[in-house]
């Protein structure tokens, strides 16, 4: 048996009608692309109750969706209180205080108390030995996944969508 890479170079054709295209090269809005792909992938872990991976899914949605907001050349790691004081500093509308925006901000701010490394979920243990997610028992999935939704469809709505290059 002989191994057979699953990755097709950038100057083949796609010779199969699922494949998985993991470049953002011909992607006509990346981040967009890339936020859509982590909802989906967070949303059907949440739905097919695999825990660990929808949170770090989840976590890395929200961190995705600062950055997209913050905009291209931000440099604020993995820190979402750190994104969060970077929006709040721009005067982003997240942090302009409607009930919606109020409600999501909230939301990020616990995931990020509860995995301030963004490390949760993604290991069974923390790098001190911890188990991963100790402080936490379980997530309500059906208010779990509104806040997910509401995260992505807050920030997919206000992306710019007319400015599209292929």
């Amino acid at each position: 048996m002989t191994y057979t890479s699953p990755f097709g170079a950038m100057d083949t054709e796609h010779e199969w009608p699922d494949a998985l295209c993991l470049s953002r090269t011909h992607c006509s809005d990346a981040s967009e692309e890339t936020l859509r792909e982590f909802f989906e992938g967070a949303t059907a872990l949440i739905d097919l109750g695999t825990p660990q991976p929808a949170f770090f899914l989840v976590r890395q949605l929200a961190e995705l969706a600062l950055k997209t907001l913050l905009g291209p050349g931000q440099r604020h790691g993995h820190d979402l209180g750190k994104l969060l004081t970077a929006l709040e500093e721009k005067g982003d509308d997240l942090l302009a205080g409607g009930s919606r925006q109020q409600l999501l901000v909230e939301f990020i701010r616990d995931l990020h108390r509860r995995d301030p490394k963004g490390d949760q979920g993604r290991y069974p243990t923390t790098s001190d030995g911890k188990p991963s997610l100790a402080d936490v028992c379980c997530a309500n999935p059906q208010l779990f996944r509104e806040y997910v939704n509401d995260l992505f469809f807050y920030t997919y709505d206000r992306l710019d969508h007319t400015s599209r290059t292929a």
